[in-house]
């Protein structure tokens, strides 16, 4: 097991917790329960366990003796403290040895990767730590979401990773297919490909097919709908390599007999789409607000006659295809405070503003885009144009 991703998450953890004057930060969890847990640690317990992490980069995990194997082995942490009877006595000696002011539990009221702690384990920590700290609970919601959001040097070569087989598999697709397939015959050829190269779906983690959609635009698997000459097909499509995922999306128009490219009509959509990716890259860099790098592509699709985003312009990936923080969204309340958040150098961005009219074309391509010192770049290969697939 190669622990790397987890050492330097949790160096970044350390000097988030001082830049927010938190002591600690405590995470409580059994049976992996924590969504934060494979970031951070890399390591779960089966009993209740807790990892604890300071300020100053001290690192301790505590945990019933039959689960310590792993997590001694992991060397991430400079003690590994096992009870038998109960979590409670050591989890008090400890945090009275550390004598905190503050600590940090995962709750949160919007962003739910950051909300791991259930409501009757928060009660439980207050009653057992009475007597042994009388400062203050606070949520780790803000550095929780950096350290998701702003990617270590290992995490962003895994991303490129999954990008990269993403796209040589989208190849190894589109020069197979032709008119007659369905969509769960499609579907299969992405398996197919997965399998030959021994990586999963970035979306359920296990051989299964993209989102293959002739119609009926939709977060769906795919049907027994056959795609004939003249129709269009979009692909969603996520790779995982080694816990890092991608997130890319294309359309392809299926040619009729002595076509050699899509209708017009079709082909001014994808460029429509072309240009308003465009428009958003253009706006990336640090301390920008999401909402405003979404107004840039979703204005750009209105001034081109095209009809309004229904959903957000981009959103982060990661260890998810959608992995929280900053969002490039605009201000609904479905979304929350999300879009109001500050893009940070290292931020991995989808940039996906999608065409979808009452009656076709719908058109989608998605790119995925890092944010740099200085503005972004892209790591996926941009579509240019729409794929055509020969009759």
């Amino acid at each position: 097991m190669n622990y790397t991703v987890n050492d330097e998450k949790m160096a970044q953890a350390a000097r988030y917790l001082d830049q927010h004057g938190i002591d600690l930060w405590l995470i409580y969890t059994s049976e992996g329960a924590d969504p934060c847990l494979p970031l951070v640690t890399g390591v779960k317990t089966v009993g209740a366990g807790a990892f604890v992490l300071t300020r100053s980069g001290q690192r301790f995990a505590l945990c019933s003796s039959i689960d310590a194997q792993d997590i001694e082995e992991s060397g991430l942490f400079e003690q590994v403290i096992k009870y038998q009877e109960g979590l409670a006595a050591p989890l008090r000696e400890l945090i009275g040895r550390l004598q905190p002011q503050q600590i940090a539990l995962n709750y949160s009221k919007e962003e739910h990767l950051c909300d791991g702690l259930t409501l009757g384990r928060y009660r439980w920590l207050v009653d057992t730590l009475t007597g042994c700290f009388d400062g203050r609970y606070v949520s780790s919601e803000n550095f929780l979401k950096d350290l998701r959001s702003v990617k270590s040097p290992e995490e962003i070569r895994r991303i490129q990773k999954a990008i990269d087989i993403t796209i040589e598999i989208y190849d190894a697709v589109f020069a197979q297919l032709r008119p007659g397939l369905s969509e769960k015959q499609i579907g299969q050829v992405f398996v197919a490909e997965l399998e030959k190269r021994g990586v999963v779906n970035g979306l359920d983690k296990g051989l299964s097919a993209p989102m293959v959609l002739k119609g009926n635009i939709a977060h769906r698997p795919p049907s027994d709908s056959v795609v004939e000459s003249g129709d269009m097909v979009i692909v969603d499509f996520s790779v995982d390599y080694e816990g890092y995922v991608s997130d890319i999306a294309r359309t392809a128009y299926f040619l009729q007999p002595g076509e050699t490219d899509a209708p017009p009509a079709m082909k001014a959509a994808f460029d429509a789409a072309y240009g308003a990716i465009s428009a958003a890259f253009a706006c990336l860099k640090p301390g920008a607000i999401g909402w405003q790098v979404d107004q840039a592509a979703r204005q750009y699709l209105l001034d081109h006659g095209m009809p309004e985003i229904t959903h957000a312009t981009g959103h982060q990936i990661g260890r998810e295809t959608h992995d929280g923080g900053a969002l490039l969204g605009p201000r609904w309340e479905r979304y929350g405070a999300a879009p109001c958040g500050v893009l940070q150098e290292n931020n991995v961005f989808t940039l996906e503003p999608t065409i979808l009219p009452e009656t076709k074309p719908f058109i989608l391509t998605e790119e995925n885009v890092l944010i740099t010192a200085d503005g972004a770049k892209y790591l996926s290969r941009r579509q240019e144009s729409l794929v055509l697939i020969q009759p």
